[in-house]
């Protein structure tokens, strides 16, 4: 028998075409959702959109505001709600020192993961409270927003900002009933730490990788599977006394 009881449910995902915002695509569609898919990547959009089935595909730029209001708008004029918000676009960002990094490429790193998130915020709250019956937002930070680290200051720098948004913006939104949660991923399989481990080790990269999943106390690299179960859970009523917190999901990284 089908699980339907996300059914009449509608989500946005910012980086829908990624490998943690196409999971949680499928998590949500899987239980009767609708979603809608922002990328700027148009080609692995219309990939994902078709593999996702009942998926609303927008290309858009999260760091433009006329984009991230029309992206709202569309989802709301196609499907007529808004339930779910994944404000999960990022970037890695450069590895290299504070004093090597050029401030072009820290600003480039800010504009997506910082101004991104707070576009997204600004433009989908208003519509949930509009809406009147609550709703559920959660924001993509990283563990690397729990802690400093070397040779990563952009994206450290990022991710403790969206921490931070996320907890002002559950006390700002808690009075409509809307739950605003951050979760903060450790060692996920996706290109994005397959390119940081490039970026770092270049030709030893699949060495540094080894080493990576070794420091697991789980001994694996997650999945975007697995935070895909974490973000619906975060979506669903089981988790309707939550609100403000970080979700750590390292594999016991942080332990």
């Amino acid at each position: 028998m089908a699980d339907e009881r996300l059914a009449g449910k509608v989500a946005i995902i910012t980086g829908g075409a990624g490998g943690i915002g196409s999971a949680v695509a499928r998590a949500l569609v899987e239980q009767g959702a609708r979603v809608a898919l922002v990328d700027k990547d148009v080609a692995q959009l219309e990939r994902v959109a078709g593999e996702v089935g009942s998926a609303l595909p927008i290309t858009a730029d999260v760091t433009v505001e006329d984009d991230v209001q029309g992206y709202v708008h569309k989802t709301v004029d196609e499907l007529g709600r808004v339930d779910f918000f994944f404000n999960n676009a990022g970037i890695e960002g450069p590895t290299t020192s504070i004093a090597e990094t050029p401030v072009a490429e820290f600003d480039r790193v800010i504009a997506t993961n910082v101004r991104g998130v707070y576009l997204g915020l600004q433009a989908v709250l208003p519509v949930l409270e509009r809406q009147g019956w609550g709703g559920s937002i959660v924001c993509t930070a990283s563990m690397a927003g729990l802690h400093g680290g070397a040779r990563f200051a952009p994206y450290i720098a990022s991710k403790h900002a969206v921490i931070g948004l996320a907890r002002t913006a559950a006390l700002e939104a808690a009075e409509f009933q809307v739950r605003v949660n951050a979760i903060a991923p450790g060692f996920i399989d996706t290109r994005m730490l397959d390119a940081i481990y490039r970026s770092r080790a270049g030709d030893d990269h699949e060495a540094a990788r080894s080493a990576g999943t070794a420091r697991v106390p789980l001994g694996r690299l997650g999945s975007p599977d697995d935070v895909a179960r974490l973000v619906r859970w975060l979506f669903s009523d089981e988790s309707a006394y939550i609100t403000g917190s970080v979700q750590v999901i390292d594999g016991g990284l942080m332990a």
